[in-house]
């Protein structure tokens, strides 16, 4: 049964889960756990000896998983009940695979999937991988790529039919400006000034946003600063129960919708949600507002929530929220981005965090290299602030599901029904 609890923690992954942040948000009646599956070995970019085993974990509706290798089945598993999970071998021709695990109901229906790319060793010295997007990915422009490479590689070059987008050392995002359409992306490791090595994907591609600087943002920033870092608002994610993760109650239209920790403890998308329903509650009030969130119901805000606390493995959470109910809009060039934007990030170990963008983290040449931000993580015995960093494998941040999203005021909000 640990198997089984395990793997609810970690398939759940909506937003606060894993290395580095703290666990994940408590199941629910709104969460996915029942139907999530992931991939727990071998990670993303993971390079590996032609005969493998797939270890993975599955929620307690899923009765059978099938594993895709580029595409085509190649194993498919009865879930053990007992377990919550799994295992699967594999033996692969060398080079470059992407695996993707598809979890099943009883009828055979598909529930949800896991995909993440793996290299196959030959014994040769040189070898690239991209790891971030995902062949055949839709992504936004403009598209950030994460790339592995051996350790002869000391540069990587991306390329667009042929045309040179951008160079860096391995594991540094690498990012492509491209406009909307099919594009081919190529890796070039480089040792020497020669090409030793290369690694190719199909994405498509989508026009990105040119979002407006919001004062809402100014809001959010004043609230979080009244909060306590000194751990006596603590992180905690309880094993069971539906408690929303809010430090204290939060009241909308007259009604109790989430109760707050007597000890003022939270999870991450608990947090970044109250603070968000705090900055809209003294808006309303400094504008005259109709005491409502761009009109909805409480039953509307309750889908609302549910957006921002993610629905699936890698869902943009926050961006869904803000743009399904009219109240602000998606940023996907990180030029655009401003501290109190929300963000919902991934890790290539398939964990996440949903936390308040407060700086970039860059190298000596002002690169961005990873996000600090504000939240409520086991690192920090709460809320606090913390940075973490984008690479290329393991428990470091997947710039490609990397996921940012600005609140407007409501002068800018826009019908959502």
């Amino acid at each position: 049964m640990f198997l089984r609890f395990l793997a609810m923690l970690l398939a759940l992954l909506a937003a606060c889960g894993g290395t580095g942040s703290g666990g994940n948000p408590p199941p629910g009646e709104d969460f996915a756990t029942a139907t999530a599956v992931r991939i727990t070995v071998p990670f993303n970019g993971a390079v590996l000896a032609p005969r493998f085993e797939v270890i993975y974990e599955a929620g307690a509706d899923v009765a059978a998983v099938r594993l895709d290798v580029d595409g085509a089945e190649a194993a498919r598993d009865a879930v053990d009940p007992d377990r919550g999970g799994g295992s699967m071998d594999l033996d692969l021709a060398t080079g470059r695979h992407g695996l993707r695990l598809v979890g099943l109901d009883a009828d055979g229906a598909e529930l949800s999937e896991h995909a993440l790319t793996i290299r196959v060793e030959d014994g040769a010295a040189s070898q690239v991988t991209i790891t971030s997007p995902q062949d055949g990915e839709s992504v936004d422009s403009p598209v950030h790529v994460a790339v592995t490479a051996s350790e002869d590689v000391e540069t990587v070059e991306l390329y667009a039919d042929d045309l040179l987008l951008d160079a860096g050392e391995p594991g540094q995002v690498l990012t492509a400006e491209l406009d909307p359409g099919t594009w081919t992306l190529e890796a070039r490791g480089l040792a020497d000034g020669e090409t030793v090595a290369t690694d190719a994907i199909t994405v498509e591609v989508a026009a990105g946003t040119h979002p407006e600087d919001a004062s809402f943002n100014d809001v959010v920033l004043d609230i979080i600063a009244t909060y306590p870092t000194d751990g006596s608002y603590g992180y905690y994610w309880p094993s069971d129960g539906d408690w929303l993760g809010t430090t204290r109650d939060i009241w909308y239209r007259d009604e109790l919708v989430a109760e707050g920790d007597p000890e003022h403890r939270s999870y991450c998308v608990g947090l970044t949600w109250e603070v968000f329903m705090r900055a809209w509650e003294r808006v309303d009030a400094e504008t005259g507002g109709d005491g409502t969130i761009n009109g909805m119901s409480v039953a509307d805000l309750d889908e609302f929530r549910t957006d921002w606390y993610i629905r699936e493995l890698y869902g943009n959470g926050n961006q869904d929220a803000v743009e399904n109910y009219g109240i602000g809009e998606r940023i996907t060039d990180w030029d655009d981005v401003r501290p109190g934007d929300i963000v919902q990030f991934w890790r290539h170990s398939g964990s996440g965090h949903n936390v308040y963008f407060l700086d970039w983290e860059t190298d000596s040449d002002g690169a961005i290299i990873g996000i600090h931000y504000w939240s409520t993580q086991s690192s920090t015995d709460g809320i606090g602030t913390n940075s973490e960093y984008f690479g290329a494998d393991g428990s470091s941040i997947d710039p490609s599901r990397t996921y940012f999203a600005r609140v407007w005021m409501p002068d800018a909000w826009v019908p959502w029904f």
